[in-house]
Parts: structure tokens; sequence; C-alpha cells
């Protein structure tokens, strides 16, 4: 008698460790208490200019103590993320930057807007593999409208860099001083941030899974799109518009032949048209507060400075915060003035160099580079409308466009100087990266699947006997 044979492998069974006891709900937990304990913990230190330095340096040592408490139960220090080694290198050249300060006082809430970045990062990071992150589209799409809506009721609109937007409209618009910025918001920055908000609420408008999400995005993208557009803030516009063009091509493969396409023709374009009238475009001369450092000789100026600086200081950078008190003692501007005013090198890879040397600009390039590798990877399979990671591809696509806008409008601009703007930054950094590690993760229907059981060994034909 012989025994029934099967040439399939025994597969393992797959029901029963789905059956087993999971910890999801203690993960759930944790990741939420992380979050809160960070942003908390963060938030003193994104004014603190006007916090006395005791409270500050207790904060910033809770926050070593909750990252402590973290690794201890998670037996990892820092969520999983692609970019954990630039953000530690950001983390590691700070100290380097304030031993090469001048002036303390001033150098001291770039460390701590720094650090509050690090922990924001890292709070939403966390997030990855919980179940709050089916929540994160729905609540960046609330807190953009919100900030949209401040920033037009909060907002200095007195600007005057184009001629097509009449001074009537701005008149309209109710005003509302902040508390912590009687003066109201520059323009430059409200652009900078109105840029980074409507591409992701642009993505979901179009591909989100939810139709009561995509129409909330599309309201939302509308408000943004307005108070951009008010903003008068030209890199921030440039910035959207690139943005804009490569977002799609994470959605759709082929859509890279029409971004080489249409650079070709903007290059055809730019010649046929000149450099100088572009130029003249970006930086026109125009009267009172824009003849400086808003136009092109102006910033030139400033750059100037800033690489002459970098050829002085590169290894430490001048310390963080100092740009200008350095540039009026050792390298005095004649086309912006002496009387200064312009505070930062309005270039933000610059910036970042004068501040804390070649080491911090490696570390800030190489942080850029490793999320967006991340989203690419992450979204290189698009789940399916109906699958639950939809949204969430959806929001990745738009914050590989925001990482794009900061990038060019940095060129021409530092719009992260402001502590809150540094922070709002790292808040959709850290979504990034937790949308990304989520769309990677096994356990996603986007992430690739890989059959389990072994390939099937080759047997030879049967021997007929001839």
């Amino acid at each position: 008698m012989t025994q029934p044979s099967s040439s399939a492998p025994l597969q393992p069974d797959l029901a029963a460790s789905d059956a087993a006891p999971s910890s999801a709900p203690r993960a759930d937990g944790l990741a939420l208490a992380f979050l809160a304990a960070c942003g908390l913990l963060a938030a003193p230190l994104l004014f603190a200019a006007r916090l006395p330095q005791g409270l500050l340096l207790v904060t910033v040592a809770a926050l070593a103590l909750v990252f402590i408490a973290r690794g201890l139960l998670t037996r990892s220090f820092l969520p999983a993320t692609a970019a954990n080694w630039p953000n530690l290198l950001l983390l590691l050249v700070l100290p380097v930057g304030l031993w090469a300060s001048t002036d303390a006082a001033a150098s001291w809430p770039v460390i701590y807007k720094a650090i509050a970045g690090f922990a924001i990062f890292y709070g939403l990071a966390g997030l990855a593999g919980a179940r709050w992150m089916r929540a994160l589209p729905w609540l960046l799409i609330v807190v953009s409208a919100g900030l949209a809506l401040m920033v037009l009721l909060g907002a200095n609109w007195a600007t005057a860099k184009v001629s097509f937007l009449p001074d009537t409209i701005y008149s309209l618009l109710p005003t509302v001083r902040l508390p912590w910025r009687p003066e109201g918001i520059h323009p430059n920055l409200a652009g900078s941030a109105m840029a980074w908000l409507l591409l992701p609420a642009a993505a979901l408008a179009l591909w989100g899974r939810d139709r009561r999400l995509r129409g909330l995005a599309a309201v939302a993208a509308a408000l943004l799109a307005v108070t951009l557009l008010l903003s008068q803030s030209r890199g921030a516009w440039l910035g959207a518009a690139v943005g804009l063009l490569a977002m799609p091509a994470l959605r759709y493969r082929r859509w890279w032949i029409l971004l080489a396409v249409a650079l070709v023709v903007g290059l055809a374009a730019a010649l046929i048209i000149g450099p100088a009238q572009i130029v003249g475009a970006i930086f026109p001369a125009t009267a009172a507060e824009e003849v400086t450092v808003n136009t092109l000789p102006g910033r030139l100026e400033l750059w100037t400075r800033a690489l002459a600086m970098l050829h002085d200081f590169g290894p430490s950078g001048a310390g963080p915060g100092q740009f200008e008190q350095v540039v009026m003692v050792l390298y005095p501007p004649f086309f912006t003035g002496l009387l200064g005013g312009f505070q930062h090198a309005h270039n933000l890879f610059l910036q970042m160099a004068v501040d804390f040397g070649v080491p911090g600009l490696v570390a800030f390039v190489a942080l850029l580079i490793a999320l967006g590798a991340g989203m690419v990877a992450a979204t290189w399979r698009w789940p399916a409308s109906t699958e639950p990671d939809a949204a969430l591809a959806a929001l990745t696509a738009g914050l590989f466009g925001s990482l794009l806008a900061l990038a060019v409008h940095g060129l021409v601009d530092a719009p992260i100087v402001a502590p809150r703007g540094y922070a709002l930054l790292f808040a959709l950094f850290g979504m990034a990266a937790a949308a990304s590690q989520q769309l990677l993760s096994p356990a996603s229907p986007a992430a690739p699947r890989r059959d389990p059981s072994p390939p099937p060994v080759p047997t030879a034909p049967p021997f007929d006997g001839r």
C-alpha cells in the first residue's frame, strides 16, 4: 500500500498567526502619548525669545526623558524613518553652532527651534502603523484651512511686488493682530506656508479615497490658493508651481515624459523671451521696501556675503541667528544699506551653512533627499481607490510636492527662519515619514507582495525505458 503524497509544500497557518493576541491597542496608545508629549513640550521652544532660559532648559530635559522612555518601552530610541541619520546629524551640529556663536542670546532661539522641529518630526513619524494614521489626512486638511484663515486675517499685506493685484483687495480684508506677532505675519513667510499646505490639499482633492475628504480638501485648497496669491511671494508661487507639476509623477509614471517635454518647452520659451525679462518679472524694481532686499541686486549682495562668510567660517558656521550681525561687522553691504533689516541670507541652503557650517548644510540636504526618496519608494505601487491606504498615498504625493516647493523657494529665500514656520515644515516632514513607513509596511495593501511558499523543486521527466 502506498502512502498518499502531495507535491504541494506545507503552508504555514496564517489564520493562526492572525488570531494570536495582538498588542496593537497598547502600541496605538503609546504612539498617541508620544505625539502628545512631543507636541506639548515643543510648543514653548517655539517662543524661546519670550520665555526664561531656565524653563526652556527644563523643557529640553523633559523632551530627552520622553525619548528615553519611548526607547525603553519600544527598544527603539527613534521611530524608524528614512531620515534618522540626517536628523541626528542636525541635532549634533547644534552645540557646534552654539560654540561658534558670539551672541548666545541670538543663537539660543534658533537652537530651541531646531530641537522643537526634531521633536515634532518624530512625534508624528511615530504614528506609522497606528490606527491614528487614518485620521492624518483629515487633520491636515482641517489645520490647513484654519491656518489659511489665520493668515488672511493676521498677515501684514503691506507689499507691492506685483501690479496686477490692486490694493483695494487688501483693504476689504479684516485685520486681526495675533498676540505673539502684533506686527502681522510677513507675506513671504505666509506665502511659503500656504504653498506647502496647498499641495497636500490638492493631492487629497484629486486622489483621496473618501468623497467627503475630497470635497473638504478642495475647499481648503481653494482657500490656500487665494491666500498664496495675496501673499505676492514670487518664490512661493514658483515653488508651488513646480510642486504641482511634479506631484502627479508619483501617481502616473508616464507623467515624467510630460515633465521632460514641459522642461524643454520652458527652456525654449525662456531663451525666446530673454533672461533679463524673466528676471525683471521675478524681481521688479518697485518703490518702498521692495527696492533693496526683494530686488535681484539686493539678493545677490546678500548671497555673496553669505558665500564669503561660508569661506571664512565653513566648518562651524558663524553661529545661529547671527547672519546680519556678522555681515554688518565684517562684510558691510552697499546696495542693501548699512541700516540692516535683512535678518537672514534669503537663501535656505546658504542660511543653513552660515548657521551650522558645512556639516549642517550636508545634513539638511541629506534630510530632503532621504525623505523624497522614501516618498517615491512608498508610492511606487499606488493602492487602488478602494484600499484603505489610498488617502495616505495621495497625502504622500502631496507632501512630495511640498518638499519640492520648499527646495525651489529656498533658492531665493529662507522660509524657515521663523520658529513657527520651521515647526510647520518639520510637522509635514514627520507626516511624510509616517505615511511612507505605513505604505512600505508589509501589512499595508500597497506594499509589494511576495509568495511565502518556496519555489517548486524541478523534477526529471519519467523514464519510459526507450
